[in-house]
């Protein structure tokens, strides 16, 4: 996983100025397109002794292009640091099938009750290939993609809505042209991703996976707030239940404590 250059960070200093500079926009959509990848990426596989190594090298938040500022973001930041502090350096062929076996676990076998596929969350019976993985579908096919190997791993797979992401940024030319990524979280990723974060925090997944999730979900928001900023589209409302408070009174009661920064969603 190599760092992306801080032409991203640099072009972060104001959404006006991104809409009206076309090179500092351009360094943007760059480096929130990696980032999606990276994220992607961290979901994709088990970690490999090179990805460990490269984290504990360089911290996640330097890899990154976009500089997470939100306490949620950087509560999550803290606790993906934490769990590679907890692994060994240098890393072991024993941690590496640690986390190969607990990717199993969480991606494959479900033991933590968190489905890494949209349609879980988002239809009455918890079921895969619901009609979320057709919308998401939907979606890729008005850009042009289809997922190709769908029978193993469903359009509305985490990773897949990701490497999405990262290719509605890398194509966009001006703000006009995320309408269409702004479209995509408000109707998917966003609806879904914090809960799946916060069901491994609850049932007490692996720090790796369970940081992981924190770490995406948190960039996908933050993301949408520059969007706001950029495109001005607001993000929807929604009626936040007493089920999801309790989630979040979780999620903030799992989360690491950092001097001054308070978690929030």
């Amino acid at each position: 996983m190599s760092g992306l250059e801080n032409a991203g960070r640099d072009a972060l200093a104001g959404e006006e100025r991104l809409g009206q500079d076309s090179v500092a926009f351009a360094s943007f959509v760059q480096a929130v397109s990696g980032d999606f990848d990276l994220l992607a990426e961290l979901h994709d596989r088990e970690p490999t002794a090179a990805m460990v190594e490269a984290v504990q090298c360089c911290p996640i938040e330097d890899q990154l292009g976009l500089v997470l500022r939100s306490d949620a973001g950087l509560a999550a930041l803290a606790a993906f640091k934490l769990a590679t502090e907890e692994l060994p350096r240098p890393v072991t062929q024993h941690a590496i099938d640690e986390l190969a076996a607990a990717y199993a676990d969480v991606y494959l076998r479900h033991t933590y009750r968190a489905a890494p596929t949209e349609s879980v969350w988002l239809t009455e019976d918890g079921l895969e290939r619901q009609s979320p993985m057709f919308e998401v579908r939907e979606f890729y096919r008005r850009h042009n993609l289809v997922a190709t190997d769908w029978a193993n791993r469903p359009d509305d797979h985490i990773v897949l809505q990701l490497r999405f992401m990262a290719r509605l940024f890398d194509a966009a030319k001006t703000p006009d042209d995320l309408a269409g990524a702004v479209a995509f979280l408000d109707a998917h990723l966003l609806r879904w991703a914090k809960r799946h974060a916060i069901r491994l925090v609850q049932t007490g997944a692996p720090e790796w996976y369970a940081a992981v999730s924190l770490l995406t979900a948190c960039y996908a928001d933050e993301v949408r707030v520059h969007l706001t900023a950029l495109t001005g589209m607001a993000r929807p409302l929604r009626v936040e239940t007493s089920a999801a408070k309790n989630e979040k009174a979780a999620v903030e009661a799992a989360m690491p404590y950092i001097p001054g920064v308070a978690p929030s969603w």
